[in-house]
């Protein structure tokens, strides 16, 4: 009885999620007129877009052989079933704050008895994603010039964004050490033994990670100076690479949910992007399409795949 009742439990929540995902990103998608934004676009451009969206899937793959890596101690699973796994993650991630849902929404394809177990080697991954996002981030505050009426205050600010880098990859490289702080915690004791997964990542493998989540980072940095060039956003590379990195930075560190992602970012990249090119509109509009490339897409393939799975016999 009780078996059938999670069962049913879980049916309605995939069905939710997958019919609200639908509803949203074709919401989304509607309000975007771009019949006359594709009749203008020359070959150069029309294949700039193709590109992009080409890494688009490089992108995803790399995640997805992220994720299998580290799931390695806990499931072996194949590659496919991995990137059908993160696109559903996507999915989730849409309407959770920061794409916390992300992390439940791939654990689905896991065993049961494996599946919190998942959830804490995908966060493990979400860290690493988040390190490379402060190393460049950081490194664009060291030569940046965002305050050159005072100083001293810029020489703060890239002193403590230097000490929280370092600190936060002292805790990555260290994980043993912060996974035995952290099961001291009387409300986390209960989850010791998924916890105790992440002490079997060791540096070489945390390194491994690192770089994974650095290429792939490089690939949506590249997506993004594209999709400028596309709209006309004059900028030189080395200001572009700047205002990229402190507009990642700064959205990924504000708590908001995947679906508001459009707005923060797009803020964020008027302000920093915008120190170096006047072009708002096109600025706006590489940060709307990068958002249906990078997260609409892949959502839509998650609520098929969901849709796909609702009918499964083990939840």
């Amino acid at each position: 009885m009780k078996k059938n009742f999670r069962k049913y439990i879980f049916l309605i929540l995939k069905t939710a999620v997958a019919i609200l995902s639908f509803a949203y990103i074709f919401n989304q998608l509607s309000q975007y007129k771009t019949t006359d934004f594709f009749r203008h676009l020359s070959y150069y451009e029309l294949l700039i877009l193709f590109i992009v969206l080409l890494l688009m899937f490089v992108n995803w793959s790399i995640e997805s052989v992220k994720w299998k890596y580290l799931l390695a101690g806990i499931e072996s699973i194949p590659f496919l079933k991995s990137i059908k796994a993160v696109f559903t993650g996507i999915t989730f991630a849409i309407f959770t704050p920061n794409r916390i849902g992300e992390l439940a929404g791939r654990v689905f394809v896991l065993e049961k008895q494996n599946r919190l177990k998942g959830v804490f080697a995908t966060a493990a991954g979400s860290f690493s994603q988040m390190m490379i996002t402060a190393l460049f981030g950081v490194i664009a505050i060291l030569f940046s010039k965002l305050n050159e009426n005072n100083p001293n205050s810029l020489i703060l600010i890239k002193i403590i964004a230097a000490s929280v880098l370092i600190f936060g990859l002292l805790i990555y490289f260290n994980l043993k050490v912060t996974i035995r702080l952290i099961v001291k915690i009387n409300f986390l004791r209960r989850f010791n033994q998924s916890i105790e997964i992440l002490s079997g990542y060791t540096r070489k493998k945390l390194l491994y990670i690192l770089v994974l989540s650095g290429i792939r980072y490089i690939v949506f940095f590249l997506q993004f100076y594209l999709l400028l060039v596309v709209f006309n956003v004059e900028i030189g590379f080395a200001d572009a690479f700047k205002g990229i990195a402190l507009t990642y930075l700064f959205s990924s560190v504000i708590p908001s949910f995947a679906i508001a992602e459009i707005g923060i970012r797009g803020s964020a990249a008027i302000f920093f992007i915008g120190l170096y090119s006047s072009n708002i509109t096109g600025i706006i509009s590489a940060v709307a399409l990068l958002w249906i490339i990078n997260l609409a897409i892949p959502a839509v393939a998650g609520a098929v795949f969901l849709s796909f799975a609702l009918f499964e016999k083990k939840p």
